[in-house]
């Protein structure tokens, strides 16, 4: 079999050319099936090639975000608790409604983490911040709003943060982005469903940034194999 040379993917079957378009496209917030049509690439290999990106959003994420491993025990527990719908167990259908009450948001040093955790409240996110962490931390603000269905806490290891006016303003415009984004899924699988959470938080903390060189940058450290 030939394979085209491409730093971006070993093995390639498709020219680097073909694939920076791709990425470009993907950074743009296009669907699978519009990169397919614009770049004339097979609509499951182009799937394939955006959940391979969505994977490394998730490990460059997961590299900064507090607790993973104490988010991840939350995260089953959430899912779990999502009852099945058209006997479909494995999908979940109106992900932005489900995230409700259900959504834990994090602000650090001008960077947002977002995890799922089931009936997630002020108390809980407050627990797993200051119960597992090994260094103090300072939670300096707190915001529930039941009414959108997220609890966002400030928090941060230096205490200089504490002075500062609210961590966690803004945060509402990331539900609002979470919502928007995934509300125009026609019900998402359960295992891909973290993935587009993560890269809703990846979009949004690079959002005044070139978010197709960043991509590229984060692709090229890790190419696809």
């Amino acid at each position: 079999m030939e394979f085209t040379k491409n730093k971006y993917v070993r093995r390639a079957k498709i020219s680097e050319y073909k694939f920076r378009k791709m990425v470009r496209y993907f950074a743009e917030d296009l669907s699978a099936t519009q990169i397919a049509l614009k770049t004339a690439i097979n609509r499951n290999t182009v799937n394939r090639y955006l959940n391979e990106i969505r994977e490394r959003i998730v490990e460059f994420s997961e590299q900064y975000a507090p607790f993973v491993e104490e988010m991840a025990e939350e995260r089953e527990l959430f899912f779990d608790s999502v009852p099945d719908e058209h006997n479909e167990p494995e999908k979940i259908n109106n992900l932005g409604t489900k995230l409700a009450n259900n959504l834990g948001i994090l602000k650090r040093r001008g960077k947002v983490y977002v995890d799922m955790l089931a009936n997630c409240t002020a108390a809980k996110l407050r627990s797993i911040l200051q119960g597992k962490s090994t260094e103090e931390v300072t939670v300096h603000a707190v915001e529930v709003k039941s009414e959108d269905g997220f609890v966002a806490v400030g928090y941060d290891h230096d205490k200089s943060y504490a002075n500062k006016p609210s961590y966690v303003e803004n945060l509402d415009n990331f539900w609002q982005f979470v919502k928007d984004r995934t509300g125009k899924f026609q019900g998402l699988a359960k295992h891909k469903a973290y993935l587009h959470l993560k890269e809703s938080e990846f979009r949004f903390n690079f959002r005044n940034d070139n978010l197709y060189e960043v991509m590229l940058k984060l692709i090229l450290a890790k190419p696809i194999s």
